[in-house]
């Protein structure tokens, strides 16, 4: 293998020449600017409710800005049967001005009607009024509903949800059950009632208050022994509707009297249910709870500052370089403590004075840290909704840095986003880095952008980066990228380092290609393969094995290499220092057959995790209580200073527009559980998968349910399943992977999925293709609760298999199904 390794340079030196990254974006950032100071006012929008089965639900939050359908994922709304449709205009600070509203397909190609309305009853407690939706809406099919209100000094704000205009009551069920149900739990005897609908196993971790489910014990459902109790305002918000499957969610507080006053949490609950003629069945249930933390006296003892009961996604703490100073995010909230100076910050909180309005605990955004320094000073991001302050309203990211001398808050930047909350923080999630020379680093939408701090210059380092083209350390510290950002087919492997600005590129020889596979801590993993290599099945490219796999550390030094002759390398797990490797061996072109599964063991530092500097103890009372962890002891609250910022510095100069220079193609696909988004894939069987266990559904980016696990029958037969499937046969042979057609038609490729998954399909009216050897299939068109009922195209016969039998027989010829949908 002719591979070189060569530098290809210091980023900043070509950033400051602009020779190689694409300039996206140049603000003015005069270091000695004006800046404009002001303190978080009061939120000043109003909040929005439907009225739906006799109750004011799913709330809405309005945005000054065009969402398209990424604010329309947490909320369905039921139609009655006259269309329609109550709303409830309440709170907030805006005098409304005007009301229309638009309706649309999914995907928003298709207007279908735009109202202005003449007027309104307006109320002491707010404006009620109906939308008089017209009769062009199809039954049982989803659209896009956008309520604009004109405010008197905000400008026009739109409230999102999706409508379906449905004549049963199954959703009315559904929602009554899990209304009851959580009321329910905080009464140990009414609670009786509740047990069959639990499924609690030996299993279960019942050690934390924090999170609950439907196999916790009765115990835990009821809140132990800590004598909660449900206070104010319960949210209830329809997820989602797929015929006799329901999502609901409830939004609440909970109170308790603990040892030093009040404690208040914050409680989510989500019940995903089946519907049919005799009962309602529970089919997945989570409760998530999190003690609003306030930060007093009593909460620092020893070398603790107890936070309580939290969830690990919901805590994160980073300390200085010289480890005095200690940023720390408890459930949406951020907070400083110098341990010199027993002085502790509320540095953000979108929570305002009425603690116990839930408009204060809108839980669409999050807080990531990213960097503190010895003096107090700190930068980190908001991102999502912007509850209150100078972008109430808006979507989006913004960058903050706190300035402890002047005990401020300095807006640096604000980048609008139009995705879901969901989609923003999985994409977070990938990359997030800040540099010691204040280059900020963020993955966004198949892209790596950079920011230059100093000046808000932004420039666009990789786009267009397919799922498993790149990879990020443990520490975000380096990423590696093939060059065109495809999975397969590149012979340059670029690598960066975020910290220094370094790059580097990796070239294999004539013929090959290389693809990146992860990193263990910080040394980069990748394969090599050849081309003609290509394991191809029934016409599908399933993949591109590599005959080796190479492991470079920091100083670009290969400290491992994998090569076994006869072997094959398909699939790579980095699991923290040990690498699993799926491997093959070749039988005739472009086909092989799984061997033995080898292991590589590395001998690197992981680095910490996102949980260094936190940790709990079990308290009898409470279970498992978080707290951050100090190097010095506190000796009691006596002496502890506490504050918040009294001022943020805002400057409009500060509006980036990321944008990459070309869009990626084919088809992503989302998955949903307990009305979450669950995981974002390229590979339909891996969102059923990520689906699968929490009753979920699988959806494309206009969030048109493409699969769900629990809405199916218990017997279907498809009448003239040919007639069906001509549509999807005429595509077969030049199908090769999922695609949209222009006349409605959908093929997916379900490779991995299970036959038993694929009933879906069936029960929808939709033949499913299963092959059982190469250029051959037969076709899925029918089941009951034993068997499955088969068309061989090749005998032209329709017989029945057992369902388990036939489960099995997939399963040994690689589970290789394909299946068709139309859209709505």
């Amino acid at each position: 293998m002719n591979r070189i390794i060569k530098k290809t340079g210091i980023l900043f030196a070509i950033f400051a020449a602009a020779l190689i990254v694409y300039i996206v974006g140049n603000r003015e950032w005069l270091m000695n600017r004006e800046v404009i100071y002001t303190v978080f006012d009061e939120a000043r929008l109003p909040v929005v409710y439907v009225e739906m089965y006799g109750r004011e639900m799913n709330p809405m939050y309005g945005y000054r800005q065009d969402m398209g359908s990424g604010a329309s994922e947490d909320r369905l709304t039921i139609l009655p049967e006259d269309r329609a449709l109550p709303v409830y205009i309440t709170g907030g600070k805006e005098a409304v001005r005007g009301i229309r509203y638009e309706i649309r397909s999914l995907d928003l190609r298709r207007l279908v009607e735009n109202t202005t309305l003449e007027k309104w009853e307006a109320g002491e407690d707010g404006i009620r009024v109906k939308l008089p939706i017209q009769n062009l809406l199809t039954e049982n099919r989803q659209y896009l509903l956008r309520l604009d209100i004109d405010t008197e000094s905000m400008g026009t704000v739109c409230y999102y949800t999706r409508i379906i205009w449905v004549k049963d009551a199954k959703a009315q069920n559904m929602i009554d059950l899990a209304v009851d149900f959580s009321s329910k739990t905080f009464d140990y005897n009414q609670a009786q009632e509740l047990a069959t609908y639990m499924e609690p196993n030996d299993t279960e971790d019942n050690s934390s208050y924090g999170h609950t489910c439907i196999h916790s014990s009765f115990s835990h459902l009821t809140w132990g022994g800590m004598k909660m109790e449900q206070t104010g305002e319960v949210q209830v918000t329809l997820k989602e509707l797929d015929g006799i499957m329901g999502c609901v969610s409830l939004a609440y507080l909970a109170s308790r009297d603990g040892a030093h006053g009040t404690e208040l949490y914050q409680v989510e609950e989500s019940f995903t249910m089946k519907w049919n003629e005799t009962r309602t069945y529970l089919m997945d249930y989570e409760r998530s709870v999190n003690q609003i933390y306030e930060g007093s006296r009593e909460n620092y003892s020893g070398k603790r500052i107890l936070l309580g009961i939290a969830n690990d996604d919901k805590v994160e703490a980073k300390k200085s370089p010289d480890g005095n100073v200690i940023a720390y995010e408890i459930n949406r909230d951020l907070w400083s403590y110098n341990q010199k100076e027993r002085h502790g910050i509320q540095i953000f909180s979108f929570r305002g004075h009425e603690s116990r309005d839930m408009r204060n605990h809108f839980g669409q955004h999050d807080i990531q840290i990213l960097k503190v320094e010895d003096s107090g000073n700190m930068d980190f991001l908001v991102y999502g909704y912007q509850n209150r302050g100078n972008h109430e309203g808006r979507f989006g990211i913004t960058g903050y840095r706190f300035q402890k001398d002047e005990n401020a808050l300095q807006e640096l930047f604000f980048i609008p986003a139009s995705v879901s909350f969901g989609q923003l923080r999985e994409d977070l999630e990938q990359l997030v880095y800040q540099s010691s020379s204040d280059m900020l680093y963020l993955y966004l939408d198949h892209a790596v952008y950079g920011i230059d701090l100093k000046s808000n210059e932004t420039m666009v380092v990789a786009d267009a980066l397919e799922e498993g083209s790149y990879g990020v350390s443990m520490d975000k510290a380096r990423i590696g990228w093939q060059e065109g950002g495809k999975k397969y087919g590149a012979s340059i492997l670029h690598l960066m380092d975020l910290e220094t600005g370094e790059k580097h590129d990796i070239r294999v020889g004539d013929g090959e290609y290389v693809r990146t596979l992860g990193f263990v801590g910080r040394d980069l993993v990748y394969g090599i393969s050849r081309a003609g290599d290509e394991w191809i099945t029934n016409g599908r490219m399933e993949g591109l094995p590599m005959y080796a796999v190479e492991i470079i550390n920091d100083e670009m030094q290969v400290e491992t290499r994998y090569e076994k002759d006869g072997y094959y390398i398909d699939k790579v797990g980095v699991e923290e220092s040990r690498i699993h490797l799926n491997r093959m061996t070749k039988t005739g072109v472009n086909t092989y057959v799984a061997a033995q599964e080898d292991t590589i063991v590395c001998n690197v530092d992981m680095g910490p995790g996102k949980l260094e500097g936190i940790g709990w103890f079990a308290s009898q009372e409470r279970g498992r209580l978080y707290f951050v962890q100090l190097s010095q002891d506190i000796r009691g609250g006596r002496g502890i200073r506490a504050g918040a910022p009294k001022k943020v510095g805002t400057d409009s100069s500060g509006i980036l527009e990321l944008k990459s220079n070309s869009q990626l193609q084919g088809l992503s696909f989302y998955a949903y559980g307990g009305g979450q988004l669950l995981g974002i894939t390229s590979d339909f069987s891996q969102a059923v998968s990520l689906a699968y266990e929490r009753m979920g559904i699988v959806t494309d980016g206009n969030h048109q349910i493409l699969w769900g696990r629990v809405n199916r029958g218990t017997a279907r037969e498809i009448k003239d399943p040919l007639t069906v499937f001509a549509a999807m046969e005429r595509r077969l042979s030049s199908f090769s992977s999922n695609r949209n057609y222009n006349d409605g038609i959908t093929l997916l490729d379900a490779r991995g999925c299970t036959m038993q998954q694929m009933l879906y399909f069936v029960d929808q009216g939709f033949p499913v293709i299963g092959y059982t050897g190469e250029g051959s299939y037969l076709l899925l068109c029918g089941f009951d609760q034993y068997n499955v009922t088969v068309y061989d195209p090749a005998s032209k016969e329709t017989y029945k298999a057992g369902l388990n039998d036939s489960t099995e027989y997939f399963r040994a010829r690689g589970n290789d199904f394909v299946c068709g949908m139309t859209s709505q």
